[in-house]
C-alpha cells in the first residue's frame, strides 16, 4: 500500500517533517507520502474525520492545534490521556486516537544530548506554556525531577497549565519570571517560541539574548539546556548556554524521536534514527538560506 500520511497546524512553511518521514519511508521500504495540511481552528475537526473514514492514514499535529484537537478525537492514549495535548492521530477501526510521542521523544533526546540518567529530584526549569511546555512537565518527572517550575510570558496561561499538571498528579510549580524559574535548577527546557527562526544578526538577536542571559545564569553551574526549538541551527539559548560554560542542545533530535514514534504508531515499522536525523539536518540546511 501506499501510505497518505501529513502534518495539521499553521503555519507549516518550514516543516522537517515531510523529509523525515519520506526518510522514514524509503528506510522501511515503503511507499507514500507525507504532506503538509495547513489548516486553521475551524478546519481542524474536518481534518481529523478525513483520517476517520479513511482518506489518511496517519496525521502528526502541531501548533496551534495540539490541544484543540483532543476535542475532535474519539479518545487519548498514553501521555496524551496524561497530558490533554496531542501531537499525533491515529485511526483504529472507525476511531481516531490521539497519541503524544513528544514525551518519550524529549526524554531520550535529553539522555542522548547529555548522557544523562537519572536526575535524582533536581529541580527542572519549563520555559513556555502551551503543548510543549505540557510535554515537557511530564518528560521532566520520567527524568526524576523533584519540583518542576514553569514561567511563561503571560502568567495567566503559566497558570493554567500549572493548575492542570498538578490535576494530572505532576509536582510543579509557577514561577513568577523566567529567572525564578530557572534559579538553582539542574535542566533547563525550552519550550517557548522565543528565539525560533531568529538569525543569528542584527539587534533582534541582542533583545533576545537581553531576556535569555538572566536566565542562564541563575542556573546550577553544571545545568544542562535543552531548547525544544531547532531553528536557527544555535538557537539564542544554545548559543547563551554555551558562552555561559553550560552544554545545551536544540530540539533537532526530540523532532526525529517524536516521528520515529509516529510513523511506528502508523505503520508498525520501526525506522532507523540515522537516516531520519540526516534527513532534518539536510532539510534544515536548505531552509536556513530562506528564513527571514
Amino acid at each position: 500500500m501506499a501510505w497518505r500520511l501529513g502534518l495539521l497546524g499553521h503555519p507549516l512553511g518550514h516543516s522537517l517533517s515531510p523529509a523525515i518521514h519520506e526518510a522514514a519511508l524509503a528506510a522501511c521500504g515503503l511507499t507514500g507520502e507525507y504532506v503538509l495540511y495547513e489548516v486553521d481552528a475551524p478546519a481542524l475537526a474536518d481534518a481529523v474525520e478525513r483520517l476517520r473514514r479513511g482518506e489518511r492514514d496517519g496525521l502528526n499535529v502541531t501548533i496551534p492545534h495540539k490541544v484543540a484537537v483532543v476535542h475532535a478525537v474519539d479518545g487519548l492514549a498514553g501521555a496524551a490521556a496524561a497530558l490533554g495535548a496531542v501531537n499525533t492521530l491515529v485511526r483504529d477501526g472507525g476511531r481516531v486516537v490521539g497519541h503524544n510521542t513528544d514525551v518519550g521523544g524529549l526524554v531520550r533526546a535529553v539522555r542522548e544530548a547529555f548522557s544523562l540518567g537519572d536526575l535524582r529530584g533536581e529541580p527542572v526549569a519549563i520555559v513556555g506554556a502551551g503543548g510543549a511546555a505540557r510535554a515537557a512537565a511530564l518528560a521532566a518527572a520520567q527524568l526524576g525531577a523533584g519540583v518542576v517550575r514553569i514561567a511563561n510570558r503571560t502568567p495567566d496561561r503559566a497558570r493554567d497549565l500549572v493548575l492542570a499538571l498538578v490535576g494530572a498528579g505532576l509536582r510543579v510549580e509557577l514561577a513568577p519570571d523566567f529567572v525564578a524559574a530557572a534559579r538553582g535548577a539542574a535542566l533547563l527546557l525550552q519550550a517557548s517560541s522565543l528565539g525560533l527562526g531568529l538569525a543569528a544578526t542584527a539587534a533582534a538577536w541582542a533583545t533576545a539574548m537581553l531576556t535569555i542571559e538572566p536566565v542562564i545564569a541563575a542556573l546550577a553551574p553544571d545545568a544542562k539546556v535543552f531548547d525544544l526549538v531547532y531553528r536557527p541551527e544555535v538557537t539564542p539559548w544554545c548559543a547563551a548556554a554555551h558562552a555561559s560554560g553550560r552544554r545545551a542542545a536544540s530540539g533537532l533530535g526530540m523532532l526525529v524521536h517524536q516521528a520515529a514514534d509516529a510513523f511506528t504508531l502508523w505503520t508498525g515499522h520501526t525506522p532507523p534514527r540515522a537516516p531520519l536525523l540526516a534527513a532534518a539536518q539536510a532539510a534544515l540546511a536548505r531552509s536556513a538560506t530562506v528564513l527571514p
